[in-house]
Parts: structure tokens; C-alpha cells; sequence
């Protein structure tokens, strides 16, 4: 996989990213958005055979560089009910709050809506991710500069790995609404 942007390039992982993605996956500050605020723990060796994991199928484990430099990691997985199902984590603070996250989004949605492996082998008709309610900062990404319909509340739905248990806000964009997003005058960065 590979997209690019003016100055955001995203791209399939690969074992030599390991090092890059073990840093991240094992900083608390990056994982605790996921559940993980000790990080994962991970070895070195470990991170590499997730990146290898992830090679040769339709599901991607990507690298995001902003301005040739690593910048954060995405991920998708298809279902095979026509939803897939992303994550994706800027884990360079000095770049987070600039716009990014909704460019990459939005890069990434069009990516799987509109690649014609993907929807040969697996046709994309929505895509679904959660993030924890508490998570504010990306609420207002998703809802007001992305367009997301949040779908959802899950209670207790996620238990972190201090036992804590997290309420999800689920959401969902649909092809359908995704395209008359992107073919509307107004930005769907601007929804209001």
C-alpha cells in the first residue's frame, strides 16, 4: 500500500520499520490511547514478526512519515461483510493538533473505498472504529472535521491493561456518505 499526499506518505510496514514501531508500541504516553498506558512490552524480535504477520494479506499495518519522517502507524482490517475496521495513532507529539489526523483519515478512507484490489476481493461498503470516550480530542475529529456518524456508546466495553474499564464511542462512515462528503463545495474537514 502506498499514499501520498503532498507532505504525508503512507505506506505497508516493513521488518526494517521494526525498531521505529517497537519505540512507539512500548511508550505508554503513545499506547495509552489504546488501552495500553505501560505499552506493550514488546521485544524487538516480537514487533517483527507482528510487521511480517501482516504482510501478504488484505489487511494493511502502514507507516505515516509527514514530511519524511515516521509520524505515526495505521492499520486496517477487512471483514468480509463489507466493513473494515482502522486504527491509526500519530505517535509524534510535536505533530499531533496541526491537522494531520483528519487529512490521514481522510486519505485512508478514500484509499479503502476506492482500491480496486480491495474492493475487488473484499468490497468496502463501511468502515467502523471506537475510540474511548473519554478520548475528546478525537471525538471532535471524527464527528466535527471528518464527518463520522458516532453509531454508539459500549459501557465497560474495554478493559486497559491497569483494569480499568473503558466506555467506547463507536463510529461508522459509509461509502455512500464518505463520497457526498468529498463531492460537496463545503470541506468535510468544516462540518459544523
Amino acid at each position: 500500500m502506498r499514499i501520498q499526499e503532498g507532505n504525508i506518505f503512507i505506506r505497508s510496514a516493513v521488518p526494517e520499520d521494526a525498531p521505529t514501531l517497537n519505540r512507539w508500541w512500548n511508550d505508554g504516553r503513545i499506547m495509552a490511547y489504546a488501552g495500553y498506558p505501560d505499552g506493550l512490552g514488546e521485544s524487538l524480535s516480537e514487533s517483527r514478526e507482528v510487521i511480517r504477520s501482516w504482510q501478504r494479506k488484505p489487511d494493511h499495518l502502514c507507516m505515516i512519515e509527514i514530511d519524511g519522517r515516521p509520524a505515526g502507524e495505521l492499520s486496517y482490517r477487512l471483514w468480509g461483510d463489507g466493513t473494515a475496521w482502522p486504527a491509526w495513532i500519530i505517535a509524534d507529539p510535536s505533530l499531533r493538533n496541526k491537522g494531520y489526523g483528519s487529512r490521514i483519515i481522510r486519505l485512508l478512507f478514500q484509499f479503502i473505498f476506492s482500491d480496486a484490489k480491495t474492493n475487488e476481493n473484499f468490497p468496502v461498503d463501511r468502515i467502523i472504529w471506537d475510540t474511548p470516550v473519554s478520548n475528546k480530542r478525537a471525538r471532535h475529529v471524527y464527528e466535527k472535521k471528518i464527518g463520522a456518524r458516532l453509531t454508539g456508546i459500549r459501557e465497560r466495553d474495554f478493559m486497559d491493561q491497569r483494569g480499568r474499564w473503558l466506555d467506547m464511542a463507536v463510529y461508522e462512515m459509509s461509502r455512500e456518505r464518505f463520497m457526498q462528503l468529498e463531492s460537496c463545495e463545503k470541506s468535510p474537514f468544516m462540518i459544523e
